[in-house]
C-alpha cells in the first residue's frame, strides 16, 4: 500500500510525461478497467453503446480510454501542459486542482483553463477512476479547437 507521498510522487511522475508529450503512464498507476468522467459523465457513456460492449470497455476505459483522451486534448491544444496542486489524499480518494494549457489548434492563441480533478484510488494505489469538473465554456472551446481546422 502506497503512502500519500508515494501517491503524489507517482502523479507527479504522470504529470511530466504528459508535459513531455508521452503517451505513457508510471507503472500501475492506473487500473486496466479505470473509468473517467468529465462533468459527471462516463467517458463510456458518451459512445452510444452499451458499457457491456468488449470494444467499449477496451478503448474508453484503462489505458486505452487515457490514450485516446490524452490523443483527442493534444489535438485541440498543441503542446498541452498540465500543473496539479493542492493534492489532497484520504482514503482512497485524491482530489486536486490543475490547470490545462497550451495554444488552441484552431486559433493559435495561448489558452488555460482551470479544472478540478478527483482520483479514486484503490487499496494498492491505483487509480481506479478519474473525475474531471471543468467549466462548460472551456470543454465548449477545446471542443471547438478540435473540430476546426488548424490555423495557418
Amino acid at each position: 500500500m502506497l503512502t500519500p507521498q508515494q501517491f503524489v510522487a507517482r502523479v507527479a511522475e504522470w504529470v511530466a510525461y504528459v508535459n513531455k508529450g508521452s503517451l505513457d503512464l508510471p507503472d500501475d498507476l492506473l487500473h486496466r478497467q479505470a473509468s473517467f468522467r468529465l462533468n459527471g459523465v462516463a467517458y463510456e457513456d458518451i459512445m452510444g453503446r452499451p458499457v457491456s460492449d468488449p470494444l467499449v470497455r477496451l478503448v474508453a476505459r484503462g489505458q486505452g480510454g487515457y490514450r485516446l483522451l490524452l490523443t483527442a486534448v493534444r489535438y485541440a491544444l498543441t503542446a498541452p501542459e498540465i500543473a496539479v496542486r493542492d493534492i489532497d489524499v484520504s482514503r482512497g480518494l485524491a482530489t486536486a486542482h490543475a490547470d490545462l494549457s497550451g495554444t488552441l489548434r484552431d486559433s493559435g492563441e495561448p489558452w488555460t483553463t482551470t479544472c478540478d480533478l478527483a482520483l479514486v484510488v484503490d487499496v494498492d494505489g491505483r487509480i481506479t477512476e478519474i473525475g474531471v469538473q471543468m467549466d462548460p465554456a472551456a470543454v465548449e472551446r477545446i471542443q471547438r479547437a478540435r473540430s476546426a481546422p488548424a490555423s495557418s
